[in-house]
């Protein structure tokens, strides 16, 4: 039996393709920028690609296994140089089930 992956989180990369997660004609690599129980919005480098993806439910699978792999694209990863993110924003958990 094969260890679960780890969670995805805010700031994590998920890298090219990434198995249709974000639809068939998204290539390039995103960050991470929110989580929810069963989603993700993620953002790619630069302001060339200001546009914001969004994966929900089965797909985070494809979204893990894409983060867990070598970027296929470019060498480096267009994050390896990629300015950090603009802020450090870090949702609470209020203990109801919402963040904020």
């Amino acid at each position: 039996m094969t260890d679960p992956a780890r969670p995805l989180a805010v700031g994590d990369v998920i890298h090219g393709f990434a198995y249709g997660a974000f639809g068939r004609d998204h290539y390039h690599c995103v960050r991470i920028e929110a989580v929810g129980p069963d989603w993700i919005v993620a953002r790619g480098p630069g302001s060339e690609w200001a546009g914001l993806s969004f994966a929900a439910g089965r797909r985070l699978e494809s979204c893990q296994q894409a983060r867990d792999e070598p970027c296929p694209n470019d060498t480096p990863c267009p994050f390896a140089s990629a300015e950090p993110p603009l802020t450090d924003h870090q949702s609470q958990q209020r203990g109801d089930g919402h963040d904020c």
